[in-house]
């Protein structure tokens, strides 16, 4: 979750105060300052930005092997690649370089990041239920997210961290089970507990 840290260091660092429930996540990454907004740790959560893009382009890669086959993979992988061209293209064009220009940078991610998990749900579901409906749960929360951002229900800040949150947490929660899975087959296997001893004597 390093890149919530780096939320909370870059608007902790800023001239202006910074509201979580109103600003927006590009904020932070401005690179002038303005009455309304001055990021001087803006290089770190425009850093971020990239990073989690290249995380997410390295995340589908070692996921591929365990998508079942079909077109469906194929468009998981390929959305998976405008999530992550999208987020990191938001650290290389700051708001500040012009709201079109940024928008037209961010907006392929905000839709492709829900279609990715709806697919994954569909992919997962006859072979591993769990990631099946993980992914749902992610995706449902998302667009939740979606629906109270345009219809103003919540404020921009919040709206907007309830759209994008699920695809990073999805990342996370898979990636430790994905972990713990392979303790469980590699190293933790090597080890015989009391209780697996008394039942084989």
């Amino acid at each position: 979750m390093l890149y919530l840290l780096a939320e909370f260091v870059t608007a902790g660092a800023w001239k202006t105060p910074y509201s979580f429930a109103r600003d927006s996540i590009s904020s932070l990454g401005v690179t002038t300052c303005s009455p309304e907004a001055c990021s001087p740790m803006h290089a770190v959560m425009n850093a971020t930005f990239m990073s989690l893009g290249a995380v997410t382009v390295l995340g589908a890669a070692l996921l591929h092997r365990y998508i079942p086959d079909g077109r469906g993979k194929k468009w998981i992988l390929g959305l998976a690649a405008v999530v992550a061209l999208s987020t990191a293209a938001t650290g290389m064009v700051p708001a500040n370089d012009g709201t079109f220009v940024h928008w037209t940078a961010v907006l392929p991610g905000f839709v492709a990041r829900h279609a990715v998990l709806v697919l994954l749900a569909v992919q997962f579901w006859n072979q591993r239920r769990w990631i099946a409906v993980w992914s749902g749960l992610c995706a449902t929360t998302g667009l939740v997210g979606v629906v109270l951002l345009l219809d103003r229900t919540l404020t921009f800040g919040l709206g907007e961290r309830l759209t994008l949150y699920p695809l990073p947490l999805w990342m996370a929660g898979t990636g430790v089970a994905a972990l713990v899975a392979l303790m469980r087959r590699t190293v933790l296997s090597k080890f015989e507990l009391p209780s697996d001893r008394a039942a084989t004597a």
